[in-house]
Order: C-alpha cells, then sequence, then structure tokens
C-alpha cells in the first residue's frame, strides 16, 4: 500500500500557543478559571483572584442595571403627573419630550440586558 499521500509527519500544524488565549464555550457552572471569558472577550479570566472580582464586577452591573429600570419608571411616573398637572395644551409637547426620553431609556436597557446576556 502506497502512504505517500498519507505521510502527516510533514504537515505543519503551526504554534497552538494562540490556542491558549482563546475563550471557553463552557456554560456549566465551574470554577475552572482558564480561558474564561465574561460580557466581552477582552474581559479574559486567568486566576481565581479575577474570577472572584468578576463576579464581584458582574453583580454591580445587574444592580447597575436595575437602577436604570427603576430611574426609568420614575420618569414615566414623574411625566404622568406633569401631564396630568397641566392644561391640555400643554400635553403633545411634554408627550413628545417624555416619549423621546422614555425611547432612549429603552435603548440603553436593551442594550444592557443583551450585553448581561
Amino acid at each position: 500500500m502506497n502512504h505517500a499521500g498519507m505521510d502527516h509527519g510533514d504537515m505543519d500544524h503551526g504554534d497552538h500557543g494562540g490556542m491558549e488565549d482563546m475563550c471557553s464555550m463552557s456554560m456549566l457552572f465551574t470554577w475552572d478559571t482558564t480561558n474564561l471569558c465574561i460580557v466581552f472577550r477582552q474581559w479574559h479570566i486567568r486566576s481565581t483572584p479575577g474570577l472572584i472580582f468578576s463576579l464581584a464586577a458582574v453583580v454591580l452591573l445587574a444592580m447597575g442595571y436595575e437602577a436604570l429600570r427603576a430611574l426609568s419608571r420614575r420618569f414615566e411616573a414623574s411625566v404622568d403627573r406633569r401631564m396630568s398637572a397641566l392644561p391640555r395644551s400643554s400635553h403633545p409637547d411634554i408627550s413628545k419630550q417624555g416619549h423621546l426620553i422614555k425611547a432612549v431609556f429603552y435603548g440603553v436597557q436593551t442594550f444592557y440586558a443583551f450585553m448581561l446576556m
């Protein structure tokens, strides 16, 4: 049998050193910090203290998201109070401005939520 086309000894597999730093795709709960990335590819964890710090940072990010949602609800309630206190002729201006700001809040919240997923 001729093995001329099957000789793998000359194949260049390249340097695998670059593969070591790729993000792990494990979705299981783990304390393994090997190649673990959080939120962004640049947020690369390489040690247990880094993992603990990153978990605290994720909690702070989630708290920030909830604070943004609370701020958005308070703003909506404020717009509703202003609209009910003012005459009908002022409603279109307040309504347009309120809708624009609510849309910005919604966009930021949506981006934030997708980032945290």
